[in-house]
């Protein structure tokens, strides 16, 4: 029996060192884990896969540094992001200053004035109002400084200070003049500065307005009790925006409205075209780190829901691309319902080149038209109207593009010969004409320079 507790003794003694080895390894890792990674917060995750299809959810790990890449958040008509919902302050922009008493007893500062009386001693009573540096001039004292003082505050160290040339002596100081509240007005310089009165220059660039105002309100404290401060923007700084994609005029424009919108912004490109996807349109704008970010938009479904366009405020810089929608997915697109809206110009010019009709001339038509509504008004007894061409131009090949269409079936109810136009289509009418002018075209091997050098051309042949 003794050898058998023995035997079971140091049994135990192993399982309690075993367990003290892997209890002694766990903390060290779990203190080199500590000294290599920082604690991930909740809004550092980012999911790592799609979520799953049980679960619904998605694995979180952590996410990477910021850095210059472009990211998309969420759809804006989810929720806005963040970057995106905040005005962010740059030169040019003017910002109005309000710095206000703080609550409670009066704290007295420069352009208040004051009472002074000093009981047995007439000659010793006087009146001055605090300069610009926070101090008045005392009869037989000189400089005191009264800045940020209550009034009990500085009678008090008015009575010290006498104390030393009269015996006890009883003085009653009284506000006989408010200051006026601060006021200001100040715009931003190019290097996105700006000069506060009692301040200095500060930063402000890059800043949201309730930044700028709590770096204000903190510098000014070192000077003032208790400041109380509001910046409001006075003036937006001018703004330019950069239109890319399906819009009939890609470029860079001045915004002039007071709150610059997204609508704004693709009317004065000229609209969409008519292959615009307006289910994706992207916003992007570069941070004052140089990072840029992007939201995605889908202004179509506001026009669908007949809805408000997303609230989002454009701000200097930002660029806006609209991208082409892909060939096979318009299920569930209602171009015509885009062309109605107020993101698309109300109208499209159509040339129609046919000498039997008089030559070439230029139809408007309303927004969403089709191929039908362009040749309503050709004559078939002096046209082939079986045989008919319609060349557009493709800026990014710049070159031009035929389609061979067949009136009589989209007269007859062809959907696919009743195409949806654009617009500086070219609609070419007559056997012979058709031919001698895609004759020229497939000679052709220089790119038109842009859609102005594509009209010229059928210009040149309606002269003829």
């Amino acid at each position: 029996m003794s050898l058998i507790r023995k035997i079971r003794g140091l049994g135990a003694l192993c399982v309690a060192s075993l367990q003290a080895v892997v209890f002694f390894a766990a903390v060290a890792s779990e203190a080199a884990f500590a000294q290599n990674n920082q604690p991930i917060a909740p809004s550092q995750l980012v999911p790592s896969s799609p979520p799953s299809p049980t679960t619904g959810e998605s694995p979180l790990q952590p996410a990477p540094p910021p850095s210059s890449v472009e990211f998309a958040p969420l759809d804006i008509n989810d929720g806005n992001s963040p970057q995106f919902s905040r005005y962010y302050l740059g030169p040019g922009d003017v910002i109005s200053i309000a710095v206000q008493r703080p609550p409670g007893r009066y704290i007295l500062g420069p352009g208040d004035a004051v009472s002074v009386s000093v009981l047995r001693f007439p000659d010793l009573s006087f009146s001055a109002q605090i300069n610009p540096e926070g101090n008045i001039i005392v009869p037989l004292l000189g400089t005191v400084r009264l800045q940020n003082l209550s009034l009990q505050q500085a009678q008090e160290k008015i009575r010290v200070s006498y104390n030393r040339f009269v015996v006890n002596p009883e003085v009653v100081l009284a506000l006989v003049g408010q200051r006026p509240e601060q006021g200001y007005q100040l715009q931003v310089n190019t290097e996105g500065n700006i000069a506060v009165p009692q301040l200095g220059t500060i930063s402000v660039q890059g800043l949201t307005l309730e930044e700028a105002q709590e770096k204000i309100r903190v510098g000014l404290s070192k000077i003032l009790v208790q400041p109380v401060i509001t910046v409001s923007l006075s003036a937006p700084r001018p703004v330019q925006i950069t239109v890319s994609g399906e819009v009939f005029r890609p470029g860079i424009y001045p915004v002039a409205s007071g709150i610059p919108r997204i609508t704004d912004a693709v009317l004065i490109a000229g609209g969409s075209t008519m292959m615009a996807d307006l289910r994706q349109v992207q916003v992007r704008r570069r941070l004052v780190d140089g990072t840029v970010i992007s939201q995605n938009i889908n202004l179509y479904a506001s026009i669908q829901n007949g809805g408000s366009v997303p609230n989002l405020r454009l701000q200097d810089g930002d660029s806006i691309v609209i991208p082409r929608r892909e060939v096979g997915d318009s299920e569930g697109y209602d171009r015509n319902l885009v062309a109605r809206s107020s993101l698309a110009v109300p109208q499209i010019r159509i040339r129609i080149l046919n000498y039997a009709g008089g030559g070439l001339i230029t139809q408007a038509l309303p927004n969403g038209s089709n191929f039908v509504d362009a040749i309503s008004g050709i004559n078939p007894d002096n046209a082939n109207i079986s045989n008919i061409a319609l060349v557009r131009f493709d800026p990014e090949r710049g070159k031009a593009v035929t389609q061979r269409l067949d009136a009589k079936r989209a007269l007859s109810g062809d959907v696919t010969q009743n195409v949806p136009l654009q617009d500086n289509d070219v609609i070419v009418v007559g056997r012979n004409l058709l031919g001698k002018i895609t004759n020229v075209l497939s000679t052709i091997t220089r790119p038109f320079f842009d859609i102005q050098s594509f009209l010229r051309f059928f210009n040149d042949f309606g002269r003829y």
